[in-house]
Protein backbone atom coordinates (compact mmCIF):
# COMPACT_ATOMS: atom_id res chain seq x y z
CA UNK A 1 0.00 0.00 0.00
CA UNK A 2 0.83 3.52 -0.86
CA UNK A 3 0.38 4.44 2.83
CA UNK A 4 3.90 1.75 3.79
CA UNK A 5 5.65 3.12 0.73
CA UNK A 6 5.48 7.00 1.36
CA UNK A 7 5.98 6.81 5.16
CA UNK A 8 8.47 3.38 5.40
CA UNK A 9 7.87 0.02 6.61
CA UNK A 10 5.83 0.07 9.71
CA UNK A 11 3.38 3.56 9.34
CA UNK A 12 0.61 2.08 9.01
CA UNK A 13 0.93 0.00 12.64
CA UNK A 14 2.13 3.45 14.38
CA UNK A 15 -0.29 5.47 12.64
CA UNK A 16 -3.71 3.59 12.63
CA UNK A 17 -3.67 0.71 14.69
CA UNK A 18 -7.41 0.90 14.94
CA UNK A 19 -7.91 0.47 11.53
CA UNK A 20 -5.50 -2.44 11.41
CA UNK A 21 -6.90 -4.40 13.67
CA UNK A 22 -10.53 -3.53 12.40
CA UNK A 23 -9.84 -5.32 8.87
CA UNK A 24 -7.68 -7.68 10.94
CA UNK A 25 -11.31 -9.17 12.06
CA UNK A 26 -12.26 -9.30 8.57
CA UNK A 27 -9.09 -11.09 7.76
CA UNK A 28 -7.33 -8.40 6.13
CA UNK A 29 -3.69 -7.41 6.47
CA UNK A 30 -3.92 -3.85 5.04
CA UNK A 31 -0.25 -3.60 5.58
CA UNK A 32 -0.39 -6.51 2.14
CA UNK A 33 -3.65 -6.04 0.49
CA UNK A 34 -5.37 -2.87 -1.22
CA UNK A 35 -8.79 -2.07 0.36
CA UNK A 36 -12.20 -0.74 -0.98
CA UNK A 37 -12.40 2.84 -0.05
CA UNK A 38 -15.47 4.71 -0.60
CA UNK A 39 -17.86 7.74 0.60
CA UNK A 40 -19.77 7.07 4.04
CA UNK A 41 -21.62 9.23 5.89
CA UNK A 42 -19.43 12.19 5.87
CA UNK A 43 -20.68 12.21 2.22
CA UNK A 44 -24.15 11.89 2.19
CA UNK A 45 -25.18 14.57 4.17
CA UNK A 46 -24.41 16.82 1.59
CA UNK A 47 -23.86 20.07 3.75
CA UNK A 48 -26.04 23.07 4.68
CA UNK A 49 -26.65 25.93 2.63
CA UNK A 50 -25.46 29.17 4.40
CA UNK A 51 -25.53 32.82 3.38
CA UNK A 52 -22.43 35.37 2.97
CA UNK A 53 -23.35 35.75 6.88
CA UNK A 54 -22.88 32.29 7.65
CA UNK A 55 -26.90 31.87 8.18
CA UNK A 56 -29.19 29.15 7.15
CA UNK A 57 -31.46 30.46 5.13
CA UNK A 58 -34.38 28.24 5.75
CA UNK A 59 -33.78 28.22 9.63
CA UNK A 60 -33.44 32.23 11.83
CA UNK A 61 -30.06 32.76 13.29
CA UNK A 62 -29.01 28.99 12.84
CA UNK A 63 -25.68 29.72 11.80
CA UNK A 64 -22.69 27.40 10.37
CA UNK A 65 -19.35 27.04 9.12
CA UNK A 66 -16.50 24.45 8.73
CA UNK A 67 -17.81 20.55 7.76
CA UNK A 68 -21.08 21.03 8.29
CA UNK A 69 -21.67 23.71 5.92
CA UNK A 70 -21.71 23.17 1.90
CA UNK A 71 -19.87 25.98 1.29
CA UNK A 72 -21.13 29.31 0.04
CA UNK A 73 -21.20 27.70 -3.23
CA UNK A 74 -24.13 25.34 -2.26
CA UNK A 75 -24.96 22.26 -0.98
CA UNK A 76 -23.38 19.23 -1.61
CA UNK A 77 -19.94 20.54 -1.95
CA UNK A 78 -17.94 19.11 0.73
CA UNK A 79 -15.12 18.37 -0.48
CA UNK A 80 -14.10 21.93 -0.54
CA UNK A 81 -11.49 23.58 2.28
CA UNK A 82 -13.39 23.11 5.34
CA UNK A 83 -10.17 24.99 7.19
CA UNK A 84 -10.13 28.05 5.24
CA UNK A 85 -14.26 27.73 5.34
CA UNK A 86 -14.03 27.87 8.80
CA UNK A 87 -11.89 30.92 9.32
CA UNK A 88 -13.55 32.74 6.91
CA UNK A 89 -16.64 32.30 7.62
CA UNK A 90 -16.54 31.26 11.07
CA UNK A 91 -15.45 34.92 11.20
CA UNK A 92 -18.67 36.27 9.31
CA UNK A 93 -20.99 34.20 11.09
CA UNK A 94 -19.68 35.10 14.77
CA UNK A 95 -19.83 38.42 13.83
CA UNK A 96 -23.77 38.57 12.63
CA UNK A 97 -24.88 36.41 15.09
CA UNK A 98 -23.50 38.73 17.50
CA UNK A 99 -25.25 41.52 16.26
CA UNK A 100 -28.83 39.47 15.75
CA UNK A 101 -28.32 38.06 19.12
CA UNK A 102 -29.02 41.62 20.66
CA UNK A 103 -32.35 41.68 18.65
CA UNK A 104 -33.36 38.12 19.80
CA UNK A 105 -36.55 37.51 21.72
CA UNK A 106 -36.18 34.35 23.20
CA UNK A 107 -39.69 32.04 23.66
CA UNK A 108 -40.92 29.04 26.01
CA UNK A 109 -38.60 26.52 25.56
CA UNK A 110 -40.17 23.18 24.73
CA UNK A 111 -39.26 19.64 23.38
CA UNK A 112 -42.85 19.86 21.06
CA UNK A 113 -40.79 19.82 18.06
CA UNK A 114 -39.83 16.09 18.69
CA UNK A 115 -43.54 15.28 19.09
CA UNK A 116 -43.84 16.84 15.98
CA UNK A 117 -41.11 15.64 13.90
CA UNK A 118 -41.86 12.00 14.97
CA UNK A 119 -45.56 12.25 13.79
CA UNK A 120 -44.39 13.47 10.00
CA UNK A 121 -41.42 10.58 10.01
CA UNK A 122 -44.46 8.40 10.92
CA UNK A 123 -47.09 9.92 8.16
CA UNK A 124 -44.68 9.58 5.68
CA UNK A 125 -44.05 5.99 6.59
CA UNK A 126 -40.37 6.31 7.68
CA UNK A 127 -38.99 3.31 9.01
CA UNK A 128 -36.58 3.97 11.90
CA UNK A 129 -35.16 0.78 12.73
CA UNK A 130 -31.83 1.05 11.04
CA UNK A 131 -29.38 3.26 13.31
CA UNK A 132 -26.76 3.88 10.30
CA UNK A 133 -25.52 3.00 6.91
CA UNK A 134 -22.95 -0.36 7.03
CA UNK A 135 -19.60 1.03 7.14
CA UNK A 136 -17.51 -1.43 6.36
CA UNK A 137 -19.04 -4.22 4.33
CA UNK A 138 -17.49 -7.55 4.01
CA UNK A 139 -16.60 -7.29 -0.17
CA UNK A 140 -14.15 -10.15 -0.19
CA UNK A 141 -15.87 -13.65 0.75
CA UNK A 142 -19.40 -15.10 1.56
CA UNK A 143 -20.30 -16.71 5.48
CA UNK A 144 -22.68 -19.08 5.54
Amino acid sequence: PMIEKIGGEGTIERRIPAMMRMFASYGIDIRKEPILVYPTLHYQNGGLDINVDGMTPNVENLYVAGEAVGGIHGRNRLMGNSLLDIIVFGRSAGQHAAEQAKNVKVGKLTLDHIAKFDKEREEAGIKTDAVSPKLLPDYRRKFN
